[in-house]
């Protein structure tokens, strides 16, 4: 067993948007690792997330998840591995027709290959936080865009990752969630379950992250954050901005 959760070596990424791609990169991800993604691109920010959540392929380079190596052309490989990355964007959706329960209960019903399960008082909790818990039978039309994208964060926890990518959450569950979303935060690092953030908001820079990645001209570099000192929570640093 890997010590590390996830090992890119020479990794080349192809422009998406607006950005320039990434060339020539490794990058490894451990527990306990909060790694916040910075870049004057955002499509290149977001194209490194969507690398990590094997949602890209790369132009070269090796992908190893849990020390297992997987080859991004063959998708059933590639099945283990998305199950057990959570991945929240702007850009993810809900299923129409189904409701917001039966989307939060999707990958279970698939995972476990059976339909008489239910939502657990852990994700009914989760459920609360976000401020979903009274919309859970209604269809995704009937909440309002942050609704929908509170219920894919829940989704994805309920799925319990061993890795979290995140592309922006200050605007998916906007201010009035920011501190359920800290809560979680907290909870899921003294958990150490490896997080990769992509945000420019300073209150989740600054609390939660000891690692960033700097992306730029096509190149990308990483450093370790030094850490707080003893006594400083989160919560601390959060409520001085």
């Amino acid at each position: 067993m890997s010590f590390y959760s996830l090992e890119l070596y020479d990794y080349s990424l192809a422009a998406m948007g607006s950005g320039h791609g990434i060339q020539g990169f490794s990058f490894i991800l451990a527990p306990g690792d909060v790694c916040a993604v910075e870049s004057p691109q955002a499509d290149d920010g977001r194209l490194f997330l969507r690398a990590l959540a094997t949602l890209v392929r790369p132009l070269r380079g090796s992908y190893v998840f849990k020390g297992q190596h997987h080859d991004l052309r063959r998708y059933n490989d590639m099945l283990g591995c998305k199950r057990k990355i959570g991945y929240v964007s702007p850009g993810v959706a809900l299923i129409s027709n189904l409701s917001v329960k039966q989307n939060l209960l999707l990958p279970r019903y698939y995972h476990e290959n059976k339909l008489d399960i239910d939502l657990d008082e852990p994700a009914m909790a989760l459920c609360r936080a976000m401020g979903i818990e009274e919309k859970i039978d209604q269809r995704p039309a009937g909440l309002t865009p942050m609704e929908v994208q509170s219920a894919i964060i829940v989704r994805e926890l309920i799925k319990m990752p061993e890795i979290l990518l995140l592309d922006q959450p200050e605007m998916v569950v906007g201010h009035s969630k920011f501190d359920a979303l800290a809560g979680i935060f907290n909870r899921l690092i003294d958990e150490r379950l490896p997080i990769v953030f992509f945000s420019y908001d300073e209150r989740l820079l600054s609390p939660f992250v000891n690692r960033k990645v700097r992306i730029a001209d096509g190149r990308l570099t990483a450093e370790t954050v030094p850490a707080k000192p003893t006594g400083t929570t989160a919560e601390d640093d959060a409520g001085k901005r």
